[in-house]
């Protein structure tokens, strides 16, 4: 067995709730393979699903996926959120939200909005939200930075993504356009990092954005390799289906990110590499704790 006692994994599926198909592939990969945790869109054309499949997989950990662009549905009618929608009331494509945030103070109240919307109407389904991410990281834009910490001040939420994958971490392959948006995003969070320092609990380490989509059984087997002491995550996109028509836009491989983290069962993996597999709140499957806590060890609101 390689590694020690102190090494824990967050192995989180985005995008629950999106469709019919990623709900099944967050429930297979949960039953089946490695993943402990997923992240719920409130908009999602599969809500509803979502949450019934949630309740019938106990010690599956579930985060908001806060969203903003044209992939998804507002929850507030477009006149209240008007900084955040175009002339159709859809949201703008990530690239031009991303602008639009950066140069208009406007955005961030209309973002509170939204995201405030989001996050309760998850928990109004009785869903228990244990942190919270971004579709394409948008929570991690400096400019909306502090409404992360407000809106997880209010409901109670302990826990962040911190997506800043080391610039060290090569995986197979990886063009030199998304190696250009991992180190936009990591100036990105870094910046938010420092708002949320002391008041947000967060993985020391992540895995997942230059392989985003398009993992494989070795790329699972480096993170289990190279994942420090202390907690790491590692995001995921399964999916039983490449050709649901909701997915076609991302061009990932849902299905190979399932065959993925099937590749192992839970206990084979920790058994092999040594690392925990935990939720955000450190919980395993069983409901059990582990020890000690899987987050990075500062003060936190929840």
């Amino acid at each position: 067995m390689m590694g020690s006692a102190d090494r824990f994994l967050i192995v989180n599926a985005d995008d629950f709730g999106r469709s019919e198909t990623v709900n099944a592939g967050v429930t297979d990969a949960f039953r089946r393979g490695i993943l402990t945790s997923t992240s719920i869109v409130a908009t999602g054309t599969a809500f509803e699903s979502a949450v019934a499949l949630a309740g019938q997989n106990p010690g599956l950990g579930i985060g908001i996926h806060l969203v903003l662009d044209r992939q998804h549905e507002p929850a507030l009618p477009p006149s209240e959120i008007q900084s955040l929608v175009t002339s159709n009331g859809k949201f703008r494509s990530r690239r031009k939200q991303f602008g639009k945030m950066a140069v208009d103070p406007r955005t961030r109240d209309d973002v509170f909005r939204e995201w405030d919307a989001q996050i309760s109407k998850v928990l109004a389904a009785g869903i228990q939200l244990d942190h919270i991410d971004g579709h394409g990281h948008c929570h991690a834009h400096p400019r909306v930075a502090s409404v992360v910490v407000a809106l997880a001040e209010r409901y109670g939420i302990g826990h962040v993504r911190l997506p800043v994958e080391a610039t060290t971490w090569r995986p197979e392959r990886v063009s030199a356009s998304r190696f250009a948006n991992k180190l936009v995003l990591n100036s990105f969070a870094l910046c938010s990092r420092h708002l949320w320092d002391g008041k947000l609990s967060f993985p020391r380490s992540f895995y997942g954005f230059s392989d985003g989509g398009h993992l494989t059984e070795s790329v699972i087997r480096r993170v289990g390799q190279a994942a420090p002491a202390g907690v790491s995550e590692l995001m995921v996109h399964v999916g039983t289906s490449n050709l649901d028509p909701a997915l076609l836009e991302s061009r990932y491989d849902w299905e190979g990110d399932l065959r993925s983290v099937t590749a192992f069962s839970r206990a084979a993996f920790e058994e092999e590499f040594g690392v925990q597999l935990v939720t955000y709140t450190g919980r395993r499957k069983s409901g059990a704790l582990a020890q000690p806590q899987p987050t990075k060890v500062i003060k936190s609101t929840g």
